[in-house]
């Protein structure tokens, strides 16, 4: 251990050098001029922080350079070596300051940098070694010791090993980039499409609704024309009437007339008796001159969705392009599928890579459910259900162990999807396809069969959303050339139906014509001929008569002469 009392506590340094004093006064754990010094009881001065920091880690409270046990319990700042340190800091402070020589200058710079690469103060020529359990390079004499547990590798050998690291993490850093890189053009691709799919979308929804539209509009004018043909029928009707009653007031005005004459001549009574008595009905209004309200406004929403439901079609599947595989062409109505030329569609998790499959756009969880698959003549197909976690981007196959449950027809026969031989009497063209969740059945048999009997039925307990799917193959010379999918229409209003049906109100100047419509004219008041005229005409209080011929309330007592 030559050359320790180099840094010894108040020893004197081996020159008289600013080098000699300089190591003399460097702390040999954080090589730095020593900060509020403390001397063992071998003689080795450390700073303060420094010594505990390390003692810190180690009981046994030992010297870091001699590795001899400390016999001090308390360490005290050594007072004459701090202001030997502060007066020797001065002066090489002021002899720096005194130095014109540049190029001494620059061999001083020079000093320091090598210095600070050295590991070691102690053994500037003891190669280092390092420690790869703590990451850093150790000095094979002062601290060997401190790290025989651990994994120690001589310099050079460190210093390949960890260019190899840096190597291989450059590598991998370099391999993330273009990760990113691709994942980039891949968004750029889905923004392509999205734009793609928008446009399309945007151009079907404004079709079905301009159809809608011109549907709705020609119901709303054969309504109105509907009724300007009703009204102008029964106000034809009323004007008839009208006449007739005119016709009776002006005969009633002339009998009143003549008889008011009679009143004022000789032969009055005369007259009074050849006045018919015969009775005389009370007019009353025809009936049907009002408009049938009911009629023209009753379940005027429905009748109009109703006329709507044969325009347009159902089915309770609706197929999802996202998870179309490339040759799996779909219809515009997302309910037919073909199967075409691959195309270049962008990469999303929900897309099946290497099988030609589609599933639908919702998930099934619960319930009852029940949709037609309309197959045609197609030499190859499957349908059924899958599970939402099923494998898209390897290679599948239709079985249950794959979570997929199906019916699969190719090459002349029909199976369960593993192998098992399904006994089909005639080829179906539409199969029905119905899923009891909550049951774990799953059942396929003939559309176009009254009795409906099942072709194949798979029992699973069911644990996950299930998807249903289809997947067809080339057409080759069918006449069939398209699977669609499809579904009995709701037999009830379902829900968007109502709300279709309730938004579809009575047209505005409906409700206009109605609120400005003209009272009918009240019923004429009719005198009673068979008896002497009461002037004035008062309405009797009893309830009135429907004929003149009826009981008469009690008469008047007779007018006085005098």
């Amino acid at each position: 251990m030559k050359g320790l009392c180099l840094s010894t506590g108040l020893g004197t340094p081996r020159d008289s050098t600013g080098r000699a004093g300089e190591d003399f006064l460097t702390c040999p754990i954080c090589l730095d001029p020593l900060k509020e010094p403390v001397s063992l009881g071998c003689h080795h001065s450390f700073c303060f922080n420094c010594i505990n920091k390390t003692w810190a880690t180690n009981p046994d409270r030992t010297c870091p350079i001699c590795r001899r046990r400390s016999s001090k319990d308390r360490l005290e700042v050594n007072f004459a070596l701090r202001e030997l340190c502060l007066s020797f800091s001065e002066k090489m402070k002021d002899k720096e300051l005194e130095v014109k020589d540049l190029s001494f200058q620059e061999s001083k710079i020079k000093e320091k940098k090598v210095n600070k690469t050295k590991f070691c103060a102690f053994h500037p020529d003891m190669p280092p070694l390092f420690c790869l359990d703590e990451s850093r390079a150790i000095c094979p004499v002062c601290e060997f010791s401190l790290h025989s547990q651990h994994k120690v590798l001589s310099g050079d050998k460190a210093e390949r090993k960890l260019k190899e690291q840096l190597q291989t993490q450059i590598q991998d850093l370099k391999d993330q980039k273009q990760s990113y890189e691709e994942l980039e053009q891949t968004y750029q691709q889905l923004r392509q499409h999205q734009e793609e799919q928008t446009v399309e979308c945007l151009s079907q929804i404004t079709d079905v609704f301009s159809r809608l539209q011109e549907v709705l509009k020609e119901e709303e004018e054969r309504a109105l024309g509907a009724l300007s043909s009703e009204q102008s029928r029964l106000t034809h009707s009323l004007d008839v009437e009208l006449q007739k009653v005119r016709e009776e007031i002006t005969t009633l005005t002339n009998s009143i007339q003549d008889l008011q004459n009679n009143l004022d001549t000789h032969s009055f009574l005369s007259a009074a008796t050849q006045t018919p008595t015969a009775p005389l009905l009370r007019p009353q209004p025809k009936e049907g001159l009002l408009l049938n309200q009911a009629k023209v406004l009753g379940n005027l929403g429905y009748r109009v969705w109703k006329k709507m439901k044969s325009f347009v079609t159902y089915s309770p599947v609706i197929l999802d392009p996202n998870t179309a595989e490339c040759s799996m062409h779909l219809s515009q109505d997302l309910c037919g599928v073909t199967h075409g030329p691959p195309r270049a569609l962008p990469v999303v998790p929900e897309r099946f890579t290497n099988e030609p499959m589609v599933l639908g756009s919702e998930g099934i969880r619960s319930g009852q459910h029940q949709w037609d698959v309309e197959v045609g003549d197609l030499p190859t197909w499957d349908i059924g259900v899958v599970k939402k976690s099923v494998d898209r981007r390897g290679q599948i196959y239709a079985d249950f162990n794959y979570g997929i449950w199906c019916l699969w027809h190719g090459e002349g026969r029909y199976d369960n999807g593993y192998g098992q031989a399904v006994k089909v009497n005639s080829a179906p063209t539409k199969i029905r396809v119905k899923l009891d969740y909550e049951k774990g059945e799953l059942s396929f048999s003939d559309a176009n069969l009254p009795s409906q009997t099942s072709l194949l039925t798979h029992n699973a307990a069911f644990t996950e959303t299930l998807f249903p799917y289809v997947s067809v193959g080339p057409a080759a010379g069918a006449k069939t050339k398209e699977l669609r999918v499809s579904g009995a229409f709701p037999t009830d209003l379902s829900t968007d139906s109502q709300r279709l049906a309730k938004a579809i109100k009575t047209p505005p100047t409906l409700a206009a014509k109605k609120t400005q419509r003209t009272p009918p004219p009240p019923p004429p008041r009719l005198v009673n001929l068979s008896k002497t005229p009461q002037i004035p005409f008062r309405k009797p209080l009893l309830p009135q008569r429907t004929k003149l011929s009826d009981p008469p309330p009690p008469p008047p007592p007779p007018p006085s002469y005098m």
